[in-house]
């Protein structure tokens, strides 16, 4: 990988990175505004940091990619 292509796979990361702390920065303030009836919240924002990790961190979208010799 290119200089500059590592420069913007790392910068992505920690977009990435940083997303997923106001992720839970906001998991957090619902648990606190809304202590009973916020499942459905907190699930969908545990499935997009689940997402966020599987293919920023885990790479999985290239399981699916051809590979190049």
């Amino acid at each position: 990988m290119e200089t500059s292509g590592l420069k913007l796979a790392l910068r992505r990361g920690w977009w990435v990175f940083l997303a997923l702390l106001v992720l839970t920065a906001v998991e957090y303030l619902v648990l606190l505004v809304m202590p009973a009836g916020n499942l459905i919240y907190m699930i969908i924002m545990n499935l997009v940091d689940a997402a966020l990790i599987l293919y920023f961190f885990m790479h999985i979208g290239h399981l699916w990619q051809k590979e190049s010799h």
